[in-house]
Formats: structure tokens, sequence, C-alpha cells
């Protein structure tokens, strides 16, 4: 609409000059060498205006040509590009059924139709390597990804599984923090990142990602520290080997993020074992057996204990002292006073725990009892017996495979990140 008003204001302003023009003629005369020329202003006007229109006129038959030709030019691309984007959806449709031939010679097509749009090319070509099998190939494809802003999530990606099945860690964690980076939210990375981790074994590292995932809320809070202890808790096994007081200081952060927690409860009062500082040691014990006995704890104040020498019935009368008629507590009196011999003790306090149907750790510790006091081979073989038709105990069990194992780990056996529960599996396999 503007163009149409600047023209007709362009032609009312060239009609004004001409009428003008014309109505104040004059005549023009000039000498060129003999010869005298002379003529009206008004024949000027027609010849310069004739001139004019005749520029318009060409100018718009140029014009109109061209917008013609390019009009057709642009419909033919535009059927051509749309016939490329349908060789595209054709190949993507024939992968995902299968129809691999299809999907190759479709990708070809379209290869040969869409040669300047770079994203598609690689995204379809991609997945055409993959189905041939020529890794170094698809290697070459994910780099140009990466240089590629539209495609460099999928170039990351396709490089950090590449590297997983070629087990380099190293290499597979590089590509997944990039990743991660550049797009916190894609479903499952901050699992695999955590695998990643925990078979490289670089805490720290795991650590930063989870605070990264919790500022971008991947995670909760709850998950956050859980698996920050699980870091600190590793680093903490690390450091003992060369500075406890370190060792001492991460296993405590590590505490204060997941609070009672057995296995960091039983490093800890190691560490303090291991460093002299006995009296703290027993007073740790003391402060989470009172607050909450369970099965899991009573075995690793057990361990700690035995490793450490401390053989003391008094020390665990103390320990339980406040929840003494609680079974666990019966359970931890009874399995140190077979330790040190004390047959007298430990048959007392068993005596309430056999019942009907005792479990397989109370068969067991009467099958000890039986052979250690009165060395009655007979029954104590027959407590085995009965232990092995019993229930099972509990045991660290891996919750995606099922298989126990004998101690809690951040990687189960099976290579599972935090796997790990403390339960009764109904299938034991060998341990």
């Amino acid at each position: 609409m503007l163009k149409f008003l600047i023209i007709s204001l362009q032609l009312i302003l060239l009609l004004s000059i001409t009428i003008f023009l014309v109505s104040n003629s004059f005549n023009i005369s000039f000498d060129i060498g003999d010869l005298s020329y002379n003529f009206s202003s008004n024949l000027l006007v027609i010849a310069v205006v004739i001139l004019i229109l005749l520029v318009v006129l060409i100018n718009f038959i140029y014009f109109k040509t061209k917008f013609v030709f390019q009009k057709y030019s642009y419909i033919k691309r535009f059927e051509r590009t749309q016939k490329g984007y349908d060789f595209f959806v054709e190949s993507m449709i024939a992968l995902l059924n299968k129809d691999n031939k299809t999907a190759i010679n479709s990708a070809r097509k379209m290869k040969g139709i869409l040669k300047n749009d770079t994203s598609l090319n690689l995204l379809l070509q991609s997945e055409i390597l993959k189905i041939e099998k020529k890794s170094e190939e698809l290697t070459d494809v994910y780099d140009l990804m990466i240089k590629n802003n539209k495609t460099k999530t999928l170039g990351y990606r396709g490089l950090m599984e590449q590297s997983l099945k070629q087990q380099d860690y190293h290499h597979a964690f590089i590509y997944g923090e990039k990743l991660f980076l550049l797009n916190p939210k894609i479903e499952k990375l901050y699992e695999t990142l955590l695998n990643i981790i925990a078979k490289t074994k670089n805490w720290n590292q795991l650590i930063n990602i989870t605070d990264k995932a919790y500022s971008n809320r991947i995670i909760k809070k709850e998950e956050a520290n859980e698996n920050k202890s699980i870091a600190l808790f590793e680093i903490a096994k690390i450091k003992m080997k060369s500075d406890d007081k370190e060792a001492i200081n991460l296993i405590e952060k590590a505490i204060s993020l997941k609070g009672n927690f057995s296995p960091y409860i039983k490093l800890y009062t190691q560490l303090l074992f291991a460093s002299n500082n006995n009296t703290k040691a027993q007073k740790i014990l003391k402060k989470y057996w009172s607050q909450s006995p369970s099965s899991l704890l009573r075995s690793s104040i057990a361990e700690v204990l035995k490793e450490n020498n401390i053989n003391e019935i008094e020390f665990i009368n103390r320990l339980i002292s406040k929840n003494q008629n609680n079974e666990e507590s019966k359970k931890l009196l009874i399995d140190y006073a077979i330790y040190l011999n004390n047959w007298g003790i430990a048959r007392e306090n068993i005596k309430g725990l056999i019942g009907s149907n005792p479990s397989r750790e109370i068969c067991l510790f009467m099958s000890e009892i039986e052979l250690g006091e009165f060395n009655d081979i007979q029954k104590s073989e027959g407590w085995k017996l009965r232990a092995n038709n019993a229930g099972s105990d509990y045991y660290w069990v891996c919750k995606f495979t099922n298989n126990p194992q004998k101690s809690w780990a951040a990687l189960s056996d099976s290579g599972h990140f935090n796997s790990l529960e403390w339960i009764q599996p109904k299938m034991l396999s060998i341990l």
C-alpha cells in the first residue's frame, strides 16, 4: 500500500511539472556550427516525459518478469525440498519399523536433495551408520555434530554412549558432563553420570554433578544429600590410608548429610579407634545404638569391636543399657558373649529368642554355644541343619539383580550405584 502511494505521488508530481512547463512554454534556440536550431520548450518536455515513461515501463516489465521467474524457481525449490523432507520422514519411519534397506535408500535420496541441510543429514547419517555398525565413521559424524549448534547435544550423547560400550569411562564422563552442562534435564542423564563416576571412582566429580543437578531441580534435596554423603564416605576411605584426621572430618560430614547409616558409623568408629580415640568411639557407638538399634548397626558394631579387641562385656551392657530388652540388643550381647567364650551369658540371653521357629542366625548362635560350652558336636551339627532350613538372615542385596553381598559399598558387585538394600533375600546366591 505504501509503495503504491509513493508511486502515485511521484506520477502526480511528474504530471504537475509537465502541466506547468507546457503552460509556460518558451522558445529554445541554439547554434551548432553554421546551423541554427529553434523549437518550443513543449517539445523537450514531451520528449523527457516519454523517456521517463519508457524507463518506468522497462523497469516494470523487468521486475515483473523477474518476479514470475523467482516465484517459479521458489515453487520448484519448495517442491524439491519438500520431497527431500518426505524422504527423511520415510527413512525415519523405516528405521522405527526396522526396515533397514528402505531406511538406507531413502536416506541416500534425501542426501541428494537436501545437500545444504547439514543438521538433518548428520542426524539421519548417524542413525544409518548405527545400523551398518560402522563405528569409526559414526564417531566422525558425532564429531561433526558437536560442531553444529542444532545437533551438538546428540553428538555428545552419541560419543558418550560409544565410550560406554568400549568401557572407556574416562571419556564417557567427559562427553556426558558436557552434555549435562548443555541440557541437564535429559532423561536419566544424571543417573548415567552417577554410574560412570562410580566406575571411575572420581568422587569429587560426584559432588560437583550432584550440586548442578540439585540447582537445576533434577533431584530433590534428600537425594542430593545422600549422593554427596556417599562421595564423602568414599573419599574418607581413601584418605584413611594417609590422613586419619581428614578422613574423620569427611565421614563426619557424610553422617551430617545422611544421619544414622551403619556403614558410615562403622567407618567413623574404625577411624576413631585407629587414632587411639577409644573413648569417643565408644560414645559414638552408644549414641547411635540408643537412637536406633538394628540388625545392620549390630553387625557393624560387632565387627568394629572385634577388630579392635574390645574384650569387655561391661561395655556391651553399657551400650545396650537404654534398650536392653530389645531383640537386637540381646543378639549383640549374645554375639559378643560367644566371641569372649562367656557361654553362661550367651545361653541365658538366647533362651527367650529361640521359640518354636528360630531364625537362621539364632540357630547358628546355638550351634556355637553347644560346641563351645560342651563340645557337643552332635547338637552343634543339629543346630546347623536347622539353620539351613530356617529363613535367611539379613544381607545387603542389589535391588536390580537381587544378588546379596556381605558389605555395603557405593557400587554393588554387579556394578550399580547406591543399589544395595538391607533385607532378607528369598533366595541366596553363593556369597
